[in-house]
């Protein structure tokens, strides 16, 4: 009988072991993996270059960074953006794009919506709220989440950008010599919606003001560039583009299959 207690002891030793490690070392390994930054020697940059540089009011339109377990407040050796090498590199205005389904095998030439999806396993292996677990739209409240904390924690180097007030404050900050990012919440790919055109209001309210209509496969409300075929927008999809414009939001066609993008621009003139 002791034996069999001993034996049980070190079997829940190691399985209590091996989940620390999963938990503190598997993101990390993820994201190394999937978002790989290539070891290079600096680039030249000439005098000239770098003073024309400081000139410039630069913004990028995509960062997965809410995704990967990190603070974005802290300079990271993963990944390519977080607040300090952002401020590092002038840039003034940066969306954050929340990825809340990935096809498993994604590719950029066909993927079904059917398969497994990785974000499930990377929501559970980075302990996200278990809300979070089996619904698109709570992965994409708790990502507008991570970023409205790490807004409030920043003081003031990270300011979080829903109106056309908070982009002006924003840029009067930059041109009084502050280190300032302006972020801006986007969605990649509107599945988040459920199917239910009411959950744009949630985006909304949580601080989304781009709206991907695809990511990497067909969804309800049309055909993405990388899924199984060009269909174009469904009903639903009509309905969250005509939403969308009517709102002032940013529609985002990026992955959008090229009937979508004809669709969206007959019904639009945005």
């Amino acid at each position: 009988m002791r034996i069999v207690k001993w034996i049980l002891g070190i079997a829940l030793t190691v399985l209590v072991v091996g989940l620390l490690g999963f938990f503190i070392f598997a993101p990390g390994i993820a994201e190394r993996d999937m978002n790989v930054v290539v070891e290079h020697d600096p680039y030249p940059v000439t005098a000239e270059g770098a003073a024309f540089h400081d000139t410039l009011l630069i913004g990028d339109w995509h960062a997965d960074t809410l995704l990967w377990k990190r603070d974005p407040l802290e300079r990271s050796d993963r990944g390519h953006v977080d607040i300090p090498r952002l401020i590092e590199g002038n840039v003034t205005l940066q969306v954050f794009t929340a990825v809340t389904q990935s096809p498993s095998g994604q590719n950029y030439e066909e993927n079904s919506a059917e398969t497994f999806d990785n974000i499930t396993l990377l929501a559970v292996g980075q302990l996200w709220p278990p809300r979070t677990w089996n619904s698109l739209l709570e992965r994409a409240l708790y990502q507008a989440e991570r970023l409205r904390d790490a807004a409030n924690r920043s003081g003031g180097h990270l300011r979080l950008i829903r109106t056309e007030k908070d982009l002006d404050a924003v840029l009067a900050l930059r041109d009084a010599g502050e280190e300032v990012v302006g972020g801006v919440l986007g969605i990649e790919g509107a599945h988040p919606l459920e199917g239910e055109i009411a959950n744009l209001d949630r985006l909304e309210a949580a601080g989304y003001r781009l709206i991907g209509l695809h990511h990497f496969f067909d969804n309800e409300l049309g055909g993405s560039l990388h899924g199984v075929g060009d269909a174009g927008l469904t009903d639903f999809g009509r309905q969250v583009v005509k939403e969308v414009a009517a709102r002032g939001m940013i529609l985002d066609l990026a992955h959008s299959s090229p009937q979508v993008a004809r669709d969206v621009m007959e019904m639009t003139d945005m």
